[in-house]
């Protein structure tokens, strides 16, 4: 654990990196390098900032990186419990900090200035989103200063609903607009202010009027969209985007508690194959990866879980299932549903010849709830990787 004077330093010290240097963008997940070189080229990925985007429908195709992002959350890891809304609170004030921007060219602030500008806010953002704190990001959004860093956020906040639309709840979209609306007023009040004496106040002023009502109209379009996707999925049976949220979930634990890149893949394909599948034979391939994934799962979470508790080693899924029992990251109930479900899995994807899809959603769906409930509790544990 860090005391907290010393972890609020050093998230300082990241978002002031990131200020100079951003690191935040979205990749296609695919593990081949050329689609994921080519999406760069066409595609959403090339629609940053853009009036009005659509909306992914499959928001598990496109996923977050950032190295900035993975560092705050190792150092989250470290701050107490009890102390984490404290340290949470100075990366909120960022957002009402009219300085949280630099700007990067010799040009004057004017129509378009958000690409000559760089912030940390869409860092904030995107950490305070994905860790659950968006009970502290949407009332901060209100209170956001009028600045080019601003502009930042709002492209960002569009960017993650035309990307990860689910990384929102229906009732969070809700809010959003009306923390909008208060963004709207704080831009209106600049007409109200005294004529600024600076040249570069004058400037900054000129483009926030200019650009922020644009993605503020954005973001709200933004929201609409994604509440009528949330209906649309409660309405057809095929579509689950709890599920798809969960998903996207599981996959961001995964890299942040170190599991490998091929546990990652695994599941990846699993999900491809599922979504893909032309033949009962592709949704057998589908499960295939899915009892892979499990057990590799629980392998993997003993290797971590072996760094605090010590003992022997499992090597096998008997073995490891009862090692993650023995020191409680499993409880009796929990432990013996993997074994059934395990089980379950091997009969269904490992004897049939073919899988039916009833059979290959079962599993699917049930394999990224559990592998979230686990992976939710090594995090509760502490137990990850250290960075290699």
């Amino acid at each position: 654990m860090m005391d907290l004077r010393d972890a609020i330093h050093k998230a300082g010290q990241i978002l002031n990196q990131e200020r100079v240097s951003p690191t935040v963008r979205y990749e296609e997940v695919t593990s081949e390098p050329m689609i994921r070189a080519l999406s760069f080229l066409s595609g959403p990925l090339t629609q940053h900032g853009y009036h009005f985007r659509e909306i992914e429908e499959r928001p598990e195709k496109f996923q977050l990186k950032s190295l900035n992002f993975d560092l705050l959350s190792a150092l989250l890891n470290q701050v107490p419990s009890e102390n984490r809304q404290e340290w949470l609170a100075p990366l909120c004030s960022r957002i009402s900090n009219p300085q949280s921007y630099r700007h990067t060219s010799s040009e004057v602030l004017g129509a378009g200035a958000w690409k000559c500008c760089t912030s940390e806010l869409p860092l904030v953002a995107e950490f305070l989103v994905r860790h659950g704190k968006k009970q502290l990001f949407i009332p901060a959004l209100s209170d956001a200063a009028a600045s080019p860093g601003l502009t930042l956020l709002l492209v960002q906040i569009e960017e993650m609903i035309a990307l990860n639309f689910t990384s929102f709840t229906d009732e969070e979209y809700a809010q959003l607009p009306k923390a909008i609306a208060a963004v709207r007023r704080t831009v209106a009040d600049l007409d109200k202010r005294p004529k600024p004496s600076s040249t570069l106040e004058s400037n900054v002023i000129y483009h926030v009027r200019k650009e922020a009502p644009g993605y503020c109209d954005s973001v709200v379009e933004g929201c609409r969209k994604a509440r009528y996707l949330y209906l649309k999925g409660s309405l057809l049976p095929e579509t689950n985007l709890e599920i798809n949220q969960d998903k996207t979930s599981v996959r961001t634990f995964l890299e942040n508690l170190g599991f490998t890149q091929l546990l990652i893949q695994s599941l990846d394909e699993a999900e491809r194959l599922y979504r893909t599948a032309a033949t009962p034979f592709d949704l057998k391939s589908s499960m295939g990866h899915l009892r892979s994934f499990l057990e590799q799962l629980h392998l993997q979470a003993c290797a971590l879980a072996y760094k605090k508790f010590g003992g022997n080693l499992p090597s096998k899924w008997g073995e490891a299932n009862q090692y993650l029992r023995d020191h409680e990251v499993l409880t009796t109930k929990e432990q013996q549903f993997a074994i059934h479900f395990y089980a379950l899995m091997s009969d269904t994807s490992v004897h049939p010849l073919v899988a039916e899809r009833e059979y290959a959603r079962l599993m699917r769906n049930m394999s990224i709830e559990y592998g979230l409930l686990l992976l939710t509790k090594l995090d509760k544990l502490g137990l990850k990787s250290e960075p290699k």
